[in-house]
């Protein structure tokens, strides 16, 4: 996903296809105060679960787990698999968990099952995608459309403000919002950037240098891409380095995966619109335990009182990984 440090790509996608089949929940370690017994299991239901990106999320909700004494499980389809990620939220709704954090594939395909969730008395945290007007008690992300127009700004600066670019993403609701993001931006202020292709890259890491490749070479004067998934920032560099175009074309990544961030510490990529994935699935759990738990008093007894106590959005920001600070995010 350095010169310094050596990261073995296929051993961490095994371990992530590992905790993401689906057949069966791996509980990721809680740390000391699981000591306290808690058999409360707050899962994480994602999505195209190989990809590095995750790597955070998973981080945070092992923090959480052992922050609070619980138990957090990560799962999901491997692939961008809607129907697959809508059968497993039935398949964990009778398991009956503490809570459920959901990344949305296809916001239609899960609503019924979000509010059946909800029903059985399992509260929901939408995270990254919401899916509005379920019962789902918050949603934990950033503006996906705002992160897009960050991009663009971004990628206007690094081309000058005029040529052809390329955008790349893959079809969830989340990465079409940030790629309409970006369009508006550079029509609106930058009218002599043309966006000349939306690259289809699947979120895939094997795929999509081939795609970005393709794309350069079906448009040769492209001056730019801007990215709106965890694998466009790799896969474009790749693409970019095999054609001998680094400097050439500017590349705007997006999020902080850690196979990506060599190629802003040499340049290759101009920097990254990173969400605070950690501080998601942190946060997150830490919301529906203390919901469990009924810590927040707002009122007596808020199910009595037909109120959600969380905050309906809490939006939690982008960060900028340029090459002035990418080192403060490398592993250590």
């Amino acid at each position: 996903m350095t010169d310094k440090i050596e990261w073995n790509r296929r051993g961490l996608l095994a371990a992530l296809a590992a905790a993401g089949a689906g057949a069966s929940l791996l509980p990721l370690a809680a740390g000391p105060a699981a000591a306290e017994a808690s058999d409360a299991d707050y899962v994480f239901l994602s999505i195209v679960t190989q990809v590095p990106f995750w790597v955070d999320h998973r981080a945070g909700l092992e923090a959480a787990a052992a922050a609070l004494g619980v138990k957090t499980s990560f799962t999901g389809p491997l692939d961008f698999d809607t129907a697959g990620q809508a059968r497993q939220l039935d398949e964990l709704i009778a398991r009956k968990p503490a809570g459920l954090l959901i990344f949305p594939g296809d916001a239609a395909a899960l609503a019924p099952g979000i509010d059946r969730a909800v029903e059985a008395g399992i509260p929901v945290a939408c995270i990254i995608g919401d899916v509005a007007g379920t019962k789902r008690a918050a949603f934990l992300g950033i503006s996906n459309y705002e992160a897009g127009r960050i991009g663009g700004e971004m990628l206007a600066e690094a081309v000058g403000g005029k040529g052809k670019v390329l955008l790349g993403t893959f079809p969830a609701p989340s990465t079409l919002e940030r790629v309409k993001g970006y369009k508006d931006v550079l029509a609106e202020k930058f009218p002599e950037i043309q966006v000349v292709d939306v690259v289809n890259d699947k979120a895939d890491p094997s795929y999509a240098p081939t795609a970005y490749a393709q794309a350069l070479q079906a448009h040769p004067d492209v001056v730019g891409i801007g990215g709106t998934d965890g694998d466009s920032g790799k896969g474009a560099a790749l693409a970019v380095v095999e054609q001998g175009k680094v400097g050439a074309v500017k590349i705007v990544a997006m999020d902080r995966n850690t196979d990506m961030l060599p190629y802003i510490a040499d340049g290759t990529i101009h920097g990254s619109v990173a969400q605070k994935s950690w501080l998601e699935s942190y946060l997150a759990v830490h919301l529906l335990h203390w919901l469990n738990q009924n810590k927040i008093h707002i009122v007596a007894d808020s199910a009595k009182a037909g109120i959600n106590p969380l905050p309906d959005t809490i939006s939690t920001g982008v960060m900028r990984v340029t090459k002035d600070n990418v080192s403060a995010f490398m592993p250590a």
